[in-house]
């Protein structure tokens, strides 16, 4: 009998992603309650909606069907994407999901149109992968929100979740404040969708368990974004992504949202500020950017210039604790956040709901610990984490704890991207992983590192041989120029 090998990282992402999970026949479920309603919460009560006869949401916000700003959302007013895997569970979710929000004002970029850089190099993307969608985060929470709250499963309570409840190993419910007072929502399952400020740890550490590992990447990143009216000479390309740039800038995109405005953002690391005027922003445009993003940023200001600040990348190391009650999991933020500018959070957030969906295909034990789950969510944040942190490592100089395999990884990683913009097979397999349509080990297998190989010395050889013309170049002036001396007289001699 023939001994099964495990799965590739790289193959059983390939599977999450483009997952067709048939719904089960019946509810595995009687009750789940997901704390927070936020766009990670709202994507896990669509994955358990047909898993349970009843998903409450505990959001301390009022959710409605408004694409109104909300407080519990802090970066809400900044730039936000919509990656191609994002998009692809979204429309299989909700049929028609994107044609809605172009119909409703988003704006989806072809690839023809893209510059992305995400080998430090702008240049036209050839490949065939899904454009990203722009639209604002108020705009594409309120279109996600609708078409959740109407599903017949889920409901929503007003109130902010306070602790857990335990009956032995398992959790049983969460402890809701609302108006003062506080009563306990019982469940069959409780999903944290709670963000970056998490309190599962805390209460989980309180209460006898375990809190899971954090770990965190310094980066100081401040952003600033901006809203406005189309100018007379619309920007070409309709939407473009800079990064890695020299100076202050080091980070900017602007592009068509609903409602026939621009956005505009702009980010810098460390000391490098971004400006919170308009006209220091326009100032700042001028002087670092190309003059497509002066014309995005010409028209009629609508508000005021919003900054935000993000002190690092974190995730939380669920998978590899070792001591977790039964019938509790974790997803979005709660789990893994990244530099923002690679906008890998929705897209994200989405895949970590597929992994709740194929997790609960398995028709799993539910009463010990979810890891079948955490660790299908873990390849998805490892993904993400290694593509956002890849060049923010380096940058600071903070090394993170890595396996020897994984800084093998890392290095063979920079060494491929490095090449994209000089193969087009390689570019587009780069464009995949950043677009989270591949695991990044899809960038390691051979024929892509030999094609990178072979243009890094293709690339090498061009460099070389420009480098001789210009010296030879050089020399011939140098001769002309002693040619063109007259002779030393005699009576000099």
């Amino acid at each position: 009998m023939p001994i099964s090998r495990p799965l590739s990282p790289a193959r059983m992402f390939a599977d999450l992603v483009g997952t067709t999970t048939p719904a089960p026949e019946r509810p595995l479920l009687r009750r789940v309650v997901v704390m927070g309603g936020s766009i990670a919460g709202l994507f896990a009560a669509r994955a358990l909606s047909d898993a349970a006869a009843e998903v409450v949401i505990v959001e301390r916000d009022e959710l409605d069907e408004s694409a109104d700003a909300r407080r519990g959302v802090p970066h809400g007013q900044q730039v936000h994407a919509l990656l191609a895997a994002g998009r692809m569970q979204l429309d299989r979710w909700f049929p028609g999901f994107s044609a809605a929000c172009v119909a409703e004002g988003a704006f989806v970029a072809p690839p023809a149109d893209l510059r992305l850089a995400l080998t430090g190099r702008n240049r036209r993307l050839r490949s065939v992968h899904p454009g990203i969608m722009s639209a604002s985060r108020p705009f594409l929470e309120a279109m996600i929100r609708r078409r959740v709250l109407a599903l017949p499963a889920v409901t929503v309570r007003t109130g902010r979740a306070t602790g857990l409840e335990f009956v032995g190993e398992t959790v049983t419910g969460v402890r809701v404040e609302v108006d003062g007072d506080e009563r306990v929502e019982r469940a069959d399952l409780v999903v944290d969708a709670t963000g970056r400020s998490s309190r599962l740890g805390e209460w989980l550490e309180k209460a006898g368990w375990e809190r899971p590992a954090l770990v965190r990447l310094p980066i100081a990143l401040t952003y600033a974004t901006g809203y406005f009216a189309p100018s007379e000479q619309p920007p070409e390309p309709p939407i473009t992504l800079l990064r890695d740039l020299p100076g202050r800038t080091n980070v900017a995109v602007y592009g068509p949202i609903e409602g026939e405005r621009f956005i505009v953002m702009l980010s810098g690391y460390d000391e490098n500020r971004p400006a919170t005027t308009i006209d220091d922003f326009r100032a700042q445009i001028r002087d670092d950017l190309p003059e497509r993003f002066t014309r995005a940023a010409a028209g009629e200001p609508l508000g005021p210039i919003r900054l935000y600040h993000m002190g690092d990348s974190r995730r939380r190391e669920f998978a590899s604790a070792y001591r977790l009650p039964a019938r509790l999991v974790a997803v979005g933020d709660a789990v893994a956040s990244f530099n923002p500018t690679y906008g890998q959070g929705i897209s994200s957030a989405a895949l970590h709901a597929v992994c709740l969906e194929s997790f609960l295909a398995t028709q799993p034990d539910l009463d010990v610990p979810a890891y079948g789950f955490f660790e299908r969510q873990h390849l998805v944040v490892d993904a993400a984490w290694r593509m956002s942190t890849i060049t923010d490592e380096l940058r600071v100089g903070t090394p993170l704890p890595h396996t020897v395999g994984e800084r093998v990884a890392r290095l063979l990683t920079r060494f491929v991207l490095t090449a994209a913009p000089l193969d087009t097979t390689v570019e587009a397999t780069a464009t995949a992983a950043g677009f989270m349509l591949v695991h990044p080990d899809a960038l390691l297998s051979p024929p892509v590192i030999t094609r990178a190989a072979v243009a890094h010395g293709r690339d090498a050889a061009c460099r070389a041989q420009a480098a001789a013309r210009q010296g030879l170049g050089r020399l011939a002036e140098r001769l002309n120029e002693f040619r063109g001396h007259d002779p030393v007289p005699d009576e000099a001699t």
